[in-house]
């Protein structure tokens, strides 16, 4: 897996729900109960689990 910083100089936020703009990124549930997050941007970019929570819970 290769990874790429988009904050080479090391200046972006880490800390807190400001870190990253998530207005990017969607999710829909799957018939067996697993949810999907994707980016709208990168069709090659999604993340599948069958454990996951609210964003409510982890904010």
């Amino acid at each position: 897996m290769s990874t790429e910083a988009h904050c080479p100089a090391g200046e972006c936020p880490s800390v807190g729900v400001d870190a990253v703009d998530l207005r990017r990124y969607a999710d829909v549930r799957t018939g067996d109960g697993e949810l999907l997050v994707y980016d709208t941007d990168d069709e090659d970019a999604w993340i599948q689990a069958d454990v996951y929570f609210g964003r409510e819970a982890v904010i």
